[in-house]
């Protein structure tokens, strides 16, 4: 059996893609529970995506977002509204 010696690169390459895939099942899983009515998933995607944590800013996704929490009663999603 032949051994293939990995390159620092590679590693590097592949600990990368894990944490953006698990970044983006962690967003999914979010947009999944915030779909079915939990309010604290709908804030958490509000702030992500006003923040850039799912990629670029995206003010649109977190005003959507906000407006859901806030007005089921959070009042974080409140807060961010009036920063929009």
């Amino acid at each position: 059996m032949e051994k293939k010696i990995i390159s620092f690169s590679e590693i590097k390459e592949t600990v990368v893609k894990t944490e953006v895939d698990d970044s983006k099942m962690a967003q999914l899983n979010l947009i999944d529970a915030a779909a079915k009515g939990n309010i604290e998933a709908a804030e958490k995607l509000a702030i992500g995506y006003f923040n850039g944590e799912f990629g670029e800013k995206n003010t649109a996704k977190a005003k959507k977002w906000a407006t859901y929490a806030s007005k089921h009663g959070s009042i974080a999603a409140k807060e961010l509204l009036n920063k929009i």
